[in-house]
């Protein structure tokens, strides 16, 4: 049911991200650092805006991106413990994160560009950290709004409910992993095969 609540909550936090980067030049580099940026402009004049991807070593890529996946729906869910604040302002970083970056491909026209490659992974990745998001809300509420238990009970209950959650995700971020490292990589596959990827 937190779900409902966790979905608009990044949703809102990518058009924070969005109406910042268009506000404010500056905003992408404090939000993606500029060595990214940098790098990524680099990338973009010689005709390969999505060359991160290809940088890397697909397992070693592999086994960091999906690690560090796993970790941020575990912060997300663990900091549902700060009454679901902590939580709610993950999902507002990692939102406005996101909002940032596709703006930033928009400011020079390669928006469809990057959402057909980002979202071969990126659907799966945001998603599952969404559904994270509300793990933590549960375990947060459960602190807040008891109902007919005492607070001790229904924080036990809460965590079962949200471990499940955050362990049902692990290989689904293993999915995204392999996506991210194996076939993002390949930036000027047909765009059919990208949208069949992000539809499935």
């Amino acid at each position: 049911m937190k779900i409902i609540i966790s979905f608009p909550i990044f949703f809102l936090s990518m058009l924070i991200g969005v109406v910042s980067s268009a506000g404010d030049s500056g905003f992408v580099r404090l939000i993606m650092g500029d060595s990214y940026v940098n790098m990524t402009l680099e990338n973009i004049d010689k005709g390969d805006p999505m060359a991160v991807y290809k940088q890397m070593n697909g397992v070693d890529m592999f086994m960091g991106i999906t690690f560090n996946n796993i970790r941020v729906s575990f912060y997300a869910f663990m900091s549902g413990l700060l009454l679901s604040v902590g939580t709610v302002l993950l999902l507002l970083y990692n939102g406005i994160m996101l909002g940032t970056f596709h703006h930033f491909f928009f400011e020079r026209n390669l928006l469809f560009e990057s959402l057909s490659i980002i979202w071969i992974h990126g659907t799966i990745e945001i998603s599952s950290i969404i559904i994270a998001g509300a793990a933590g809300l549960v375990l947060g509420n459960s602190i807040l709004f008891p109902k007919t238990y005492s607070r001790h009970q229904s924080f036990i209950i809460a965590a079962k409910e949200g471990v499940k959650i955050i362990v049902g995700l692990i290989p689904l971020f293993i999915l995204a992993g392999f996506l991210e490292s194996f076939v993002t990589r390949y930036t000027k596959m047909p765009i059919v095969i990208n949208l069949t990827i992000i539809l499935s």
